[in-house]
């Protein structure tokens, strides 16, 4: 009986452990990645083009697990795919961004939407 009151109480902390690894873990990558300058810059961009939160329907904001690609070379490249969503609608911004003389600079920034397929070029605010 002592031996099965260690076992629960191992077991429930082994739990627990798995959990926390399980969501902090996570958590904390996604927390340090988007403090990374092409991420900033590209979702700073996104909140100054009104026609990005006209779209979505205020209040906008940046989802969970976005997905990030660095090309390393002369220059450096890095894309990004960032689920966002409003009041009104979803979507994702599409990122590509170089590094310049050491300052990062958007190539692309459009807001990729479902439902209906749409796509806005927020860089030039024109429909692509």
């Amino acid at each position: 009986m002592h031996s099965s009151g260690w076992l629960t109480r191992r077991s429930r902390t082994w739990v627990l452990g798995c959990f926390l690894l399980g969501f902090l873990v996570p958590a904390v990558v996604e927390f340090a990645a988007k403090r990374c300058d092409p991420y900033k810059l590209a979702v700073e961009t996104a909140y100054r083009n009104p026609q990005f939160i006209d779209t979505l329907g205020a209040p906008a904001a940046e989802g969970w697990f976005f997905e990030e690609e660095e090309h390393l070379g002369n220059p450096v490249r890095a894309e990004m795919s960032i689920p966002v969503h409003g009041r009104t609608r979803t979507g994702t911004l599409r990122v590509q961004a170089i590094k310049d003389g050491g300052h990062w600079r958007l190539t692309q920034l459009a807001l990729e939407l479902t439902k209906p397929d749409e796509s806005i070029d927020l860089l030039s605010g024109k429909p692509l």
